[in-house]
């Protein structure tokens, strides 16, 4: 009894961070997943989820924020916390861009090259939440997947500067310039993917 009394009014208290963040990692999940049938199966229902997904994500962002302001006692130190909570909004606040570009461009329907750009990222988060899941029980494969993120970058990348050149061939000077803000766009969801992999294994190592 003095025990539970001692932890609850006078040690600091303690939160479960990397639970946290693998819950903001499941959002963007379910984020991606929408960008996808959005754009790919062309559900408007899915379109309208990303929105709605993105303001729940900011909601745990702020939430995640507030309790690392008000917290003493944090798992691993609070500058690799504080760069995945930011990461993992911008990835959100991204896809949110790209929605509202593609809306505002009349960009309905993307081709092939979209479509497996976007199944890269989809990959990504999975990925990603999968390495959350896993970071205390098996570090070792939490590695694993933020290599296999940083991969998919890589490859999203060779698919970017194909679909690049293609688009300078072009004579279409309203055509380019549409493709290349929303690739420009895609590029960067998949690119801040990446660096919160690397804050991920960061997460690793400091708790080796």
């Amino acid at each position: 009894m003095i025990t539970s009394f001692i932890k609850k009014f006078i040690l600091p208290k303690e939160i479960d961070f990397l639970s946290a963040l693998n819950e903001h990692a499941m959002v963007i999940k379910k984020i991606t997943d929408d960008l996808h049938k959005c754009f790919l199966t062309h559900n408007e229902k899915s379109c309208q989820s990303i929105l709605e997904d993105q303001h729940q994500a900011q909601e745990i962002r702020d939430s995640n924020m507030k309790n690392l302001l008000n917290t003493f006692i944090t798992p691993i130190d609070r500058e690799s916390i504080y760069r995945v909570i930011t990461q993992l909004d911008w990835i959100a606040i991204s896809i949110r861009h790209f929605l509202i570009e593609a809306k505002a461009y009349d960009m309905y329907e993307l081709d092939a090259d979209y479509g497996k750009m976007i199944e890269k990222i989809q990959l990504q988060s999975e990925l990603l939440a999968a390495g959350f899941k896993t970071v205390k029980s098996n570090p070792e494969k939490t590695a694993q997947s933020a290599k296999r993120i940083r991969e998919c970058y890589d490859e999203l990348v060779d698919i970017y500067v194909a679909k690049m050149s293609e688009l300078a061939r072009s004579e279409e000077t309203k055509k380019i310039f549409i493709h290349k803000e929303l690739l420009s766009q895609i590029k960067e969801i998949s690119k801040r993917m990446r660096m919160s992999a690397n804050s991920l294994e960061d997460i690793i190592m400091k708790m080796i």
